[in-house]
């Protein structure tokens, strides 16, 4: 298990279309994601979770990475929240 802060740097924050894309990493792997938003544990399953989080714009959020491939998984998060899941500002 792998834990790691990360910057949400899209200023409207996890809304439809980062969500998907975050969404769609997990999919990927076999590790399970655990999203913490204000002492919040969320268990990250799909879009309807990751909206459900409602984590804003420029928040500092903490995600937890568990499996097998949880160092895999946890890069390709790091490299999508550092870009802002290419959305331009």
């Amino acid at each position: 298990m792998i834990r790691q802060s990360v910057k949400v740097m899209n200023s409207t924050g996890l809304h439809a279309r980062p969500a998907a894309s975050l969404a769609k990493i997990v999919k990927k792997y076999d590790s399970s994601l655990i999203l913490i938003n204000n002492g919040k544990e969320i268990q990250i399953k799909g879009m309807m979770s990751i909206l459900g989080a409602g984590v804003k714009g420029n928040a500092m959020i903490d995600l937890i990475c568990d499996g097998q491939d949880e160092h895999q998984l946890m890069d390709e998060l790091k490299t999508a929240f550092a870009s802002g899941f290419g959305e331009k500002e």
